[in-house]
């Protein structure tokens, strides 16, 4: 499948209500049993079929290439190049990267990148246009 397909596809699921795979699994086994009952032999395995072509489906969507290294990433789990540990925020129809993403996500070695301030910047603003280093005692 073409990485282009893929990543639309990916977003329709991902655009998609919750749970539409898995009805999308339901009206498969829907399939096969009306084949069943009606002694369809046709219905049957086009449910077969249905099912069989969504697992594959949902199986491949997952991958995407890693924008540094072009090395295959999960896209829907993984939030680093497992190869050159690039940040996968730029992947397109892919989750959108929370700060919050677990360690077991993170490659080993770069948390005090990420973790420490950038040293260069002034402090941001508060919304009332004062510093945020001011003390409260001197108004």
């Amino acid at each position: 499948m073409k990485l282009s397909t893929r990543r639309t596809v990916r977003q329709w699921f991902l655009d998609s209500p919750r749970g539409t795979a898995y009805a999308l699994y339901a009206a498969s086994l829907g399939l096969i049993a009306l084949g069943t009952v009606a002694d369809a032999d046709i219905v049957g395995v086009t449910g077969i079929l249905a099912g069989v072509g969504l697992f594959y489906v949902r199986d491949q969507i997952k991958f995407d290439a890693c924008s540094n290294c072009k090395t295959s990433v999960n896209a829907m789990s993984s939030r680093f190049c497992a190869t050159c540990g690039h940040r996968l925020d730029d992947l397109e129809a892919a989750p959108p990267i929370d700060e919050r993403v677990d360690e077991r996500f993170r490659p080993v070695g770069l948390e005090h990148l990420e973790r420490t301030p950038a040293r260069d910047q002034a402090p941001a603003p508060v919304a009332d246009g004062g510093e945020s280093d001011e003390s409260e005692g001197d108004r």
